[in-house]
């Protein structure tokens, strides 16, 4: 397939460098995101919301739903879960692209597991850094690229990213299923 002109552009964007793709991955990864840890979520979600902000997006944190559990003493609670981040451009555009995510990990607050570390061989080894944290990271550079193409304006996207996917989805299920509707 030929590429056009305009398409280099948007492949050669610095917004696609390794580099800048690698260090905020690590810099979320760096920030316990368990499940069940909502100061973690919530800090995780804050920088989520500044790096998007580069975006000519409507950023929104959506609550979601809710969930009941039984104890081993047989009583019933209601779960609650961090909002889930929204990110909406060009709603209105003819064609629409759904993009998701979750920024929660499945390693609790008191994990050993807290830092990303480089091995030997270079390799990232750290929680979240590949799934799902170097994932948004990918997200995020790739939508800032896109974003530079002048045919943008025929298609809008929008980007949902979940703080409990690693615990099923609770929480975001509803969100996910409304959105791809």
């Amino acid at each position: 397939m030929k590429l056009d002109p305009h398409d280099h552009t948007v492949l050669g964007s610095p917004a696609l460098h390794s580099d800048t793709l690698i260090q905020r991955a690590v810099d979320w990864a760096n920030i316990n995101s368990g499940s069940r840890n909502t100061a973690g979520l919530l800090a995780v979600l804050a920088a989520l919301e500044d790096a998007f902000a580069t975006l000519p997006a409507t950023i929104e944190r959506v609550q979601t739903g809710t969930s009941s559990s039984v104890a081993a003493d047989g009583s019933v609670s209601v779960d609650t879960y961090a909002p889930a981040l929204k990110i909406t451009c060009r709603p209105d555009a003819p064609l629409q692209i759904i993009l998701t995510g979750h920024y929660d990990t499945v390693f609790a607050e008191k994990s050993p597991f807290q830092r990303v570390v480089a091995r030997e061989d270079g390799a990232l080894n750290g929680p979240g850094i590949a799934d799902m944290k170097g994932g948004i990271s990918v997200m995020l550079g790739a939508l800032e690229a896109f974003e530079a193409h002048p045919l943008k304006d025929r298609v809008g996207w929008t980007a949902l990213l979940s703080p409990d996917e690693e615990i099923g989805s609770p929480g975001s299920a509803p969100l996910l299923a409304q959105l791809g509707r």
